[in-house]
Parts: structure tokens; C-alpha cells; sequence
């Protein structure tokens, strides 16, 4: 028998209840997807992220939800890096992660904080509506605002609400979520609802939907975040302050009892975004060895 280490981490949290659960498994022997995705089953996360080093300063990850393999994942990219700097693998300084979306590079500070840095986005041409989410949502049409998509890595929908009471009211239709999430190539549902903005910043509130990747919804998602910063620039909701930089500050996972607060810095010029950065802390929940 062979064992690997395993970790558990709750990243983004904004108390000891909150943060997203992501595992992190040291793929120090290569495993096939199958044991993988048989993995990330029994452990149960949300997502987890096996990990191995290819290179001094590059390590490939790869992401696995309880049900399916993924491109990518924020939290999970925190919880790996926090990880490995933890268990002595590596110290501060600038890493280059290999997911299947492609290359994002990760930094990490001595006290911890761990920054990934996200595809520049790409916005959806696809057409959603109000009509088409209301009832998968168990809302009244009235409720909804808007519907856009965007993507740093996943593709991702954005549904806003008038309010923190609407987004508390969502009563999730899953398998009609799931069924539209399959065929529209959509990964996660992002609903939100603004809470306040100045020059430079806004706060929003946020339920991630993610029928697309397996689970139900998650407490704390970085590429979501990402994305949604990049919309509200788009849609001049976020509007940068001095030097270009917006900041979008998303509170998240409180109606499922697992507070998290994200922060999403972009760098933009003009009309361009130049820069999509997602960073906090994971703490350590659980670890332990996982018997092959």
C-alpha cells in the first residue's frame, strides 16, 4: 500500500466557521484521473488540488470537484500554496501554477498570503435572461436586474438581485440548474447583489452556484470573483480609482453558515483591464495520510 499526504484547508475564511473547504493532496507519485476523481470523492472538499513539482518554481495542479475533473480553482490555488509553503516545499516568492486552463502565475508572501494572478477575462457572447434563471432560482422575474457572463479561466454567469433578503430568499432548482449548466458549457452561477461602492471599490454580496462543476455552492471562489470584478468594470459599476486599480470586495458563503470574504484587485488603463489578481490567507483545518 502507498500513502499520500493530504491537507484541509478553509481558505478566504472570515472567522474560524467560514472559508471555503479545499484539499490538497502532494501527487509526489503521478496518479491516473480515475484515482484522482476516487480521491477527491472520498475526501469529500468541495474541490481538491493534486499537486506535484515539475520545476524549481512551477508545479502543475490538478483540480478535481467530488464529481468531475476541473480547469481550474481559486480557493484550491490558495489551499495548494499555503500548503506547500507550510510543509517546507517551498518558501516566498513567485511560482508558476500549470492548470488545464493554462498557466497563472502565484505569489506568495513570508506571513502567509498567497495571490494568484488570473487570465485577462473574456466576456460571453451568449444571451441569458431573467425569464430563463427566475424559476431555476425560485424567484419572481421582478427580483432579478440582469444577467451577463465573463471568464478568467471558468465560464462563468452572473445573475444580479435587488438584495441581500432576494439573495437569501434563492431557492435553487438543481437539476434544472445542472441541466442548463451542461448545456450551455456554464461552470458556476454567480448571483450577487451590491452592498456599496466609492471611488475605486465596491462591496457586493455573492452565492456561487456551481451545478457546472459538481457542487451545489461554495463558500468562497476566487476565479468567480475574478471575473465578476471584471464584469462590474465592464459595466462601469466598478470604476477604478487613482494608478487604474479597482477593487471588489465580495462577501460570501454567509447564508450557508461559512462567512468568507474575498478580495479582487484589477489593474486597468483606459477602457483595458491589464491585470485580474485574487489573494488571502487558507487556514489549516485537517491533515492527514490517504491510503492508495
Amino acid at each position: 500500500m502507498e500513502t499520500l499526504p493530504v491537507h484541509l484547508y478553509a481558505a478566504f475564511a472570515a472567522d474560524e466557521s467560514g472559508g471555503n473547504m479545499g484539499g490538497v493532496v502532494f501527487e509526489d507519485t503521478p496518479l491516473w484521473p480515475a484515482a484522482r476523481q476516487r480521491i477527491a470523492a472520498d475526501l469529500g472538499a468541495p474541490t481538491t488540488g493534486f499537486v506535484r513539482q515539475v520545476d524549481e518554481d512551477r508545479f502543475q495542479t490538478r483540480f478535481h470537484s467530488t464529481r468531475t475533473e476541473m480547469d481550474m480553482c481559486g480557493h484550491v490555488t490558495l489551499a495548494v500554496f499555503t500548503a506547500l509553503q507550510q510543509a517546507d516545499r517551498i518558501q516566498s516568492g513567485n511560482f508558476i501554477q500549470e492548470t488545464t486552463a493554462g498557466d497563472i502565475r502565484v505569489d506568495v508572501v513570508p506571513e502567509g498570503t498567497v495571490t494568484m494572478h488570473q487570465p485577462l477575462p473574456t466576456f460571453d457572447a451568449g444571451h441569458f435572461t431573467q425569464e430563463q434563471f427566475a424559476p431555476l432560482l425560485g424567484l419572481d422575474v421582478d427580483g432579478l436586474l440582469g444577467t451577463s457572463s465573463a471568464s478568467t479561466a471558468l465560464r462563468h454567469v452572473f445573475v444580479q438581485v435587488k438584495d441581500p433578503e432576494a439573495l437569501a430568499a434563492i431557492r435553487p432548482d438543481e437539476d434544472g440548474l445542472r441541466s442548463l449548466c451542461a448545456a450551455q458549457g456554464i461552470d458556476t452561477i454567480g448571483v450577487w447583489c451590491r452592498q456599496s461602492s466609492v471611488f475605486g471599490k465596491m462591496q457586493v454580496r455573492l452565492r456561487d452556484l456551481c451545478h457546472g462543476v459538481g457542487d451545489p455552492e461554495e463558500a468562497a471562489s476566487g476565479t468567480t470573483n475574478g471575473a465578476l470584478a471584471c464584469d462590474l468594470f465592464r459595466s462601469k459599476n466598478l470604476r477604478p480609482g487613482m494608478g487604474g486599480q479597482a477593487v471588489l470586495v465580495t462577501e460570501q458563503g454567509f447564508e450557508m453558515g461559512r462567512p468568507s470574504i474575498v478580495r479582487s484587485v484589477l489593474n486597468t488603463s483606459g477602457h483595458d483591464i491589464t491585470g485580474v489578481s485574487v489573494g488571502g490567507f487558507a487556514a489549516l483545518r485537517m491533515k492527514g495520510e490517504f491510503v492508495v
